[in-house]
């Protein structure tokens, strides 16, 4: 039954994660809600079975129906993720919900800093405000360990900001991880970003002169993260 509730978990995240970029794309420029799916290339409206998560993708082999144009293998690359990030998430509890809700944020920024390098600070607002609520909420379970693991982090942060090798959003991400989860969370999940970023450039599979979207390796250290509890 556990085996069957984590499948069903993971088909809402692979919906969720489908669903966050479309909103990551249209932000600011059109409808993401009343309007249906479209091809990028061909302005196709996309039917039902061209839009399920994962499958339509293998199905089509990764091709417009209409267009034939190459479909970025990033957004099954993304959908499969999402489906891993929210695959243990009670969805029927109020603290559920609330994970869901900071998952989906970071998601969002995510997508955005993939695509274009940068992200829209209202896709994390969302994910700040229950962040804000959650520590305020259990202040006192705030212990010393907690600002041990929490203040050099911070501290280094600021550092870098100021010295411009980071950007704010990264510290903003860094901030919800660490108040909604805890500091040791969100340490390991930049830690696990930082060493996957390690490897790709040893790899040289990235350009070590050019920018790097930092984010969607934190967003893997996330899921790392969670699928260890």
């Amino acid at each position: 039954m556990n085996l069957l509730y984590q499948l069903t978990n993971f088909l809402i995240g692979t919906c969720l994660a489908s669903h966050a970029c479309v909103i990551a794309e249209r932000a600011g420029k059109e409808d993401f809600i009343f309007t249906r799916s479209k091809c990028t290339n061909c302005k196709q409206q996309l039917s039902l079975l061209d839009e399920i998560p994962l499958v339509s993708y293998l199905m089509l082999k990764g091709r417009c129906r209409y267009c034939k144009v190459h479909i970025p293998c990033e957004y099954f690359l993304i959908e499969f993720l999402g489906g891993f990030a929210f695959c243990k998430i009670d969805f029927s509890s109020i603290s559920g919900m609330n994970t869901a809700l900071v998952l989906f944020s970071l998601l969002l920024a995510a997508i955005s800093d993939f695509q274009s390098k940068e992200f829209d600070v209202a896709f994390i607002v969302p994910a700040f405000i229950i962040a804000t609520l959650h520590i305020l909420l259990n202040f006192q379970k705030i212990s010393s360990i907690d600002l041990i693991h929490f203040c050099p982090i911070f501290a280094l942060f600021i550092y870098e900001i100021l010295k411009n090798k980071l950007g704010s959003g990264d510290l903003l991400v860094y901030l919800i991880l660490a108040l909604y989860f805890s500091p040791q969370f969100a340490n390991l999940a930049f830690l696990v970003a930082s060493l996957i970023l390690i490897i790709l450039f040893k790899t040289d599979e990235l350009d070590r002169k050019a920018s790097v979207a930092f984010i969607p390796f934190i967003y893997i250290g996330v899921i790392i993260q969670l699928l260890r509890k």
